[in-house]
């Protein structure tokens, strides 16, 4: 007498006919696994941990709200070097330039407190420092300029 049943039949984590060989090896899927390493020292840097959403969100809306105050810093910035009878022009580029350094160091900073493994690599820390170097002499260059 066999018994049928419409319930399929069930799964085992092991193959029926296994070599010793697939036994030891561990089971992985091509192309997801990525690098890992860690650092040890005042920082616990995991290298190659992806960006939790929660941390990128939090990331995104300190970089808004610096925005907001780098603006309004600008903004201040450039009326006080009118004040100083500075050519409009040059006071307001100089206050762009000023905003512009900012933003890129806060970009940085912000970048390697999200995700210090990944975002402080040289393909992201090279040219953002890049831009807040080239902006921030800028600066100082339309800074001196008078009328």
């Amino acid at each position: 007498m066999s018994q049928k049943s419409s319930l399929p039949a069930p799964v085992t984590d092991q193959p029926a006919t296994a070599t010793p060989s697939e036994q030891t090896a561990p089971a992985t899927t091509a192309g997801t696994q990525q690098p890992t390493a860690t650092f040890t020292g005042d920082w616990d840097i995991q290298v190659g941990e992806q960006t939790s959403s929660r941390d990128a969100l939090i990331g995104g809306v300190v970089l808004l709200v610096l925005a907001v105050l780098f603006f309004v810093v600008k903004n201040t910035y450039a009326n006080w070097r009118v004040k100083e009878r500075v050519a409009p022009s040059r006071a307001n580029a100089s206050g762009w330039f000023l905003f512009i350094g900012l933003m890129a160091v806060a970009t940085v900073t912000v970048l390697a407190f999200v995700n210090a493994g990944r975002f402080l690599a040289p393909l992201y820390l090279v040219p953002m420092s890049a831009l807040a170097g080239v902006s921030l002499i800028a600066w100082l260059a339309t800074f001196s300029a008078k009328r």
